[in-house]
């Protein structure tokens, strides 16, 4: 299946770029690992227990965007695993072309079941 535009995930919203992540905690795998529709799904080694789980999307975040961890807000979802994320003073233009290596290595790309 074709790979989505990166202008379908992520949006220039209010001076930043905005995204939604469906997150997988306590996972044995690392990184973006797939695609549903225009979220992405992000999972950790993280626990959802004290915020370890959401600290370690935003370091991973940071990592992949090359940006720092302040700069990056979880807008709505902390204690869900469905969120909305934003990075502050960031657009499109912005992207770092390792994005698109995170996003090659992606191992599925899944149509969102109605």
């Amino acid at each position: 299946m074709e790979q989505p535009m990166l202008g379908q995930i992520l949006k220039d919203k209010d001076g930043g770029l905005e995204f939604s992540v469906h997150l997988t905690p306590g996972s044995k795998r690392e990184g973006i690992v797939g695609i549903v529709a225009d979220v992405l799904k992000i999972a950790v080694h993280a626990k959802p227990t004290d915020n370890q789980a959401n600290n370690a999307l935003i370091e991973f975040i940071a990592t992949i965007f090359k940006v720092a961890k302040s700069k990056i807000m979880i807008k709505s979802g902390h204690k869900s695993r469905n969120k909305i994320l934003f990075i502050k003073d960031f657009g499109m233009t912005s992207i770092p072309d390792t994005i698109h290596q995170y996003l090659d290595k992606i191992d599925r790309i899944q149509k969102p079941i109605l």
